[in-house]
């Protein structure tokens, strides 16, 4: 029980401590958030590409 009691007291003083992002700190975290998706998505579309050029010959 002493576990858990003090994980709700770290919860809480870490939620006390943490603020909300600005708003130039959201748009730099979208932004690279968005070119991570957009390069994963690249590179799986190139993988597939690969792949069924070899497949073809």
């Amino acid at each position: 029980m002493a576990d858990i009691g003090a994980f709700i007291k770290q919860s809480v003083r870490v939620l006390n401590v943490a603020s909300r992002p600005r708003q130039k700190e959201y748009e730099k975290i979208v932004k690279i958030t968005g070119a991570g998706i957009i390069l994963i998505g690249l590179v799986g579309a190139l993988i597939s590409f690969i792949m069924s050029l070899l497949e073809a010959a």
